[in-house]
């Protein structure tokens, strides 16, 4: 009797959790397909940087940590557009072209840049322009407070450009 009491409790919960499996995949909602992605126009896109310091190799940084250590990041998404684990120099014009990872529609820029500890309590920015041949896509400056690293996203949008002709 002890036996067959232990074979129906063993039948009932297993054919009981059996049964809960098959019914919550049921509920589930249909797969979400991802949203289709167009690629930006084929002109190039140049990207220019221009800091008002000299952008240093994160002095903080984790010993051993690579990503940590640059002192000039630039990434769209998971894509990094430039990288620099040199001194920069203050001033100077960076000039990245052909940027690529663009899309029709909403796109977001993230900057990171280290000041050099000797300027500590100063101010730093960065300006960041992204050109499409002589047009200007935008033109934003990212700021860092008493030597702060300067560091920030800049969302902005690509609009379908028609490339066909002209109407003249």
């Amino acid at each position: 009797m002890r036996f067959a009491l232990t074979a129906l409790i063993w039948l009932i919960m297993v054919g009981g959790l059996t049964l809960y499996i098959q019914q919550r995949d049921r509920r589930l909602p249909p797969a979400i397909q991802a949203p289709v992605t167009e690629a930006a126009s084929r002109e190039d896109y140049l990207l220019e940087i221009t800091p008002t310091f000299s952008p240093v190799p994160d002095p903080f940084a984790l010993q051993g940590d690579p990503s940590a250590a640059a002192s000039l990041v630039v990434r769209t998404g998971e894509r990094e557009l430039f990288r620099s684990e040199q001194a920069l120099p203050a001033g100077k014009t960076i000039a990245v072209p052909a940027v690529t990872g663009l899309v029709v529609g909403h796109n977001e820029l993230y900057l990171q840049a280290s000041p050099p500890e000797s300027e500590a309590l100063l101010d730093h920015a960065v300006r960041v322009r992204l050109l499409q041949g002589a047009r200007v896509v935008f033109d934003q400056t990212l700021w860092g407070v008493s030597g702060a690293t300067v560091a920030g996203t800049i969302p902005f949008t690509l609009e379908k450009n028609v490339e066909a002709g002209h109407d003249h």
